[in-house]
């Protein structure tokens, strides 16, 4: 529920959101991501662990969609392949990696101390997208050929 009420926030709001708006979200997404994983593993109530596991999800659907659509507009079709094939590739990388060291951890520690240490870990994307921003490293890139505006879909899809 969580990644689809996210991806639904980012369709809704991502039209609204000018680029430097769009990189404060991703901050805060990854901010409501992590701290949230980190509040799931550290909650004994099913229910508080269902809300905030949601939250988490939120966050990563947010971004996620906000992302893919920020990519959509930029990337020049010549290496729009390449980008995704890339993005995806390391994403599904660091999930392998992650978990694998998950499942080595879980021999030492509890499931608490591994779930806090990914929220931890996974706010440091904010972190770090933060400092960039800050410093200048994210700067709007330059459109070429057709205007974003111009490639947006607005119409009810068809069945």
């Amino acid at each position: 529920m969580g990644l689809i009420c996210g991806g639904a926030l980012a369709h809704t709001f991502g039209r609204r959101l000018d680029f430097v708006n769009y990189k404060r979200a991703i901050v805060v997404c990854y901010i409501v991501h992590g701290g949230s994983y980190v509040l799931f593993s550290q909650v004994r109530s099913f229910y508080q662990a269902l809300v905030f596991i949601g939250l988490s999800r939120a966050g990563v659907g947010f971004s996620s969609v906000m992302n893919m659509a920020q990519l959509l507009r930029n990337v020049p079709d010549k290496f729009r392949g390449r980008v995704f094939a890339t993005m995806e590739t390391t994403t599904w990388s660091v999930m392998m990696i992650s978990m694998a060291l998950a499942g080595v951890g879980s021999q030492y520690y509890d499931p608490r101390t591994i779930g806090t240490i990914a929220g931890v870990l996974s706010s440091t994307t904010a972190l770090y997208w933060g400092i960039a921003n800050y410093l200048g490293r994210l700067p709007e890139p330059a459109h070429e050929g057709i205007e974003p505006e111009a490639i947006e879909v607005h119409g009810e899809p068809t069945v």
